[in-house]
């Protein structure tokens, strides 16, 4: 059965992330993150409702900071895949990724959940 909240909330993704602009803009995404994570799982042989919350609410917020643009403060803005800079004449560029994208459940979210830890399978040697 698909969840009907996120299973990361925007008071955990801000502990985590800091703060963002727009709350419920945040929390859609994360909604859209647990859309992403439900739909993904059972594809993998991995039935959402049997892994643990606190990974699910880990999975979520990780795919959801990759998307959603933070109010850090930062010179460098979080999403930026490339930057550079030049001293004279007082150059700087980034390379944004697109924010509040669709987010994507990478291989390092499901390892969280146990999908792709085996080293190998079958065996060696003759028939």
């Amino acid at each position: 059965m698909a969840a009907t909240t996120p299973y990361c909330t925007v008071e955990q993704y801000v502990a985590r992330y800091g703060s963002v602009s727009d709350e419920g803009q945040l929390l859609e995404c994360l909604m859209d993150a647990t859309r992403a994570l439900d739909a993904k799982l059972p594809t993998v042989g991995i039935d959402p409702e049997d892994v643990d919350a606190d990974l699910l609410m880990q999975a979520c917020r990780q795919m959801v900071y990759r998307i959603v643009p933070s109010d850090n403060g930062a010179d460098i803005p979080v999403g930026a895949t490339q930057a550079s800079f030049t001293a004279g004449p007082y150059n700087q560029q980034f390379t944004l990724k697109t924010p509040y994208g669709s987010p994507k459940v990478t291989d390092s979210e499901l390892v969280l959940f146990g999908f792709g830890r085996r080293i190998g399978c079958g065996r060696i040697g003759g028939a």
